[in-house]
């Protein structure tokens, strides 16, 4: 999106499959009639092929006598966590998880707990407040991201939750996101099963996978 920086371009408005009812919708966003609240569920990048997809990754090549061959030689590194390994700025982008709101929010007191259930398995807590501070009702998508123990060969950070909050103009409430073992667990190829990652995980509360508001650590054993 070469354009988006030009001067003129004071907003931009990203609608996907709205339906029948989009153009009212979107009426509905531009007079302020509604709050906007949506976020990018991917990235947009600042220039063509940023990721240097290779012809190899297309499927059926590169030796279409075998379309059932294929090169994933991306990994894991898909989307924002690309962007995240390889340490890549927006300038005329936007990443994972943005969006805009005609209100404001604060994010503050991370606390991070563990409880286990009856059966030894553990579930992780990341509680904070949330508080609109701007002058008009609204709804913040906050979201969740764990950076693995490096040790894992994982991605440096992805989202593992989410929640929508609806908050009237400067309330704020408490917000709980839950972690399941399964959160914090990698592919382990040779049992072929899900294992928890043991170590020290980052974690990150914020409005996008570049807007972080609170950060904080969590041991897994």
């Amino acid at each position: 999106m070469p354009w988006s920086q030009h001067p003129n371009i004071t907003a931009i408005l990203t609608n996907f499959l709205g339906g029948q009812q989009a153009g009212n919708a979107i009426a509905d966003v531009l007079f302020g009639d509604l709050n906007p609240s949506a976020r990018l569920p991917l990235t947009m990048p600042n220039k063509e092929n940023e990721i240097h997809f290779s012809t190899e990754q297309w499927p059926g090549l590169p030796d279409p006598a075998k379309p059932m061959y294929a090169m994933y030689s991306e990994q894991l590194l898909v989307g924002y966590r690309y962007y995240d390994a390889k340490g890549i700025e927006f300038s005329t982008g936007f990443p994972f998880g943005h969006g805009l709101s005609y209100t404001s929010f604060a994010y503050t007191n991370l606390v991070i707990t563990s409880s286990n259930s009856e059966e030894g398995a553990s579930t992780y807590h990341v509680s904070f407040e949330l508080k609109n501070t701007g002058d008009v009702a609204g709804a913040e998508i906050v979201q969740l991201y764990l950076g693995f123990p490096a040790i894992s060969g994982e991605p440096p950070s992805q989202l593992k939750g989410f929640e929508k909050v609806v908050l009237e103009a400067g309330a704020k409430t408490a917000v709980q996101l839950e972690l399941t073992q399964r959160e914090v667990s990698v592919w382990d190829v040779i049992s072929h099963r899900f294992a928890v990652a043991e170590g020290t995980f980052q974690v990150h509360v914020g409005a996008s996978s570049r807007d972080i508001r609170l950060s904080g650590s969590l041991e897994v054993l």
